[in-house]
């Protein structure tokens, strides 16, 4: 190959890496002010909203009522700030500055509406899940998605088998309790690997709790804490 074709297909192949590069990473996050708290993590949040939704969000003005819903947790911290309908819950790990994080969720309980999203040190926030209606539908789905990643079902569930068989609806708003069943080729619950097992089919009952779009309590068979993984005490 002469010296000018070798040239050729070399430019040809960086210029096609760096529009894969492109079109698969799009632009970075870019970081806003810095955050120290968890106050902070809030108007980080709150800004990107009104920037991306506009109207209809929280604006700067508002005034909250800050509430430490974690008293005494050891390695984390969960703060929920409230006004006029909407609820901002930060949750953050106890660790050093560099490494910190928060996860905020946006919530209305009086329109319906939830957000999820990360805010670093740096101000950069990062979208977990878009701003959506809370629904009977979609909290459903979350709680058959979490049913389905279970280890109980994950390990030997029969899938063909799980089936809703009962949904009511609670009193707080946007709240619903989703009973689903399947069977599963052994007895026991969560992952059992390297267990000495007993094939036989086994039934199952998962109550899953849900409350604007977040899976408050899940439990199998009156016995499973689903959440914790552990016997119901």
């Amino acid at each position: 190959m002469s010296g000018r074709k070798l040239y050729l297909a070399l430019a040809i192949i960086c210029l096609t890496g760096l529009l894969t590069v492109a079109f698969q990473c799009g632009p970075a996050p870019t970081p806003g002010p810095e955050v120290e708290d968890a106050a902070g993590a809030k108007d980080a949040a709150l800004a990107y909203l009104q920037e991306q939704e506009g109207q209809g969000v929280p604006g700067s003005g508002t005034e909250w009522y800050c509430t430490d819903v974690t008293p005494g947790l050891v390695g984390a911290a969960t703060r929920e700030f409230t006004s006029d309908g909407w609820t901002v819950k930060i949750y953050s790990p106890v660790v050093a500055p560099q490494h910190i994080f928060y996860d905020v969720t946006v919530t209305s309980a009086q329109e319906g509406w939830r957000w999820q999203g990360k805010v670093k040190p740096d101000g950069t926030v990062t979208e977990v899940s878009p701003l959506t209606q809370m629904s009977q539908e979609g909290s459903q789905a979350i709680a058959e998605q979490f049913v389905r990643n279970s280890p109980t079902f994950t390990f030997d569930g029969i899938e063909e088998t799980l089936k809703l068989t009962g949904t009511l609806t609670a009193r707080c708003p946007f709240c619903w309790s989703f009973t689903f069943e399947f069977d599963s080729r052994a007895a026991g619950y969560g992952d059992r690997t390297g267990m000495m097992l007993a094939q036989v089919i086994t039934h199952h009952r998962a109550v899953v709790m849900v409350e604007q779009h977040e899976i408050t309590s899940a439990v199998m068979d009156d016995e499973w804490d689903m959440l914790r993984q552990h016997e119901v005490e």
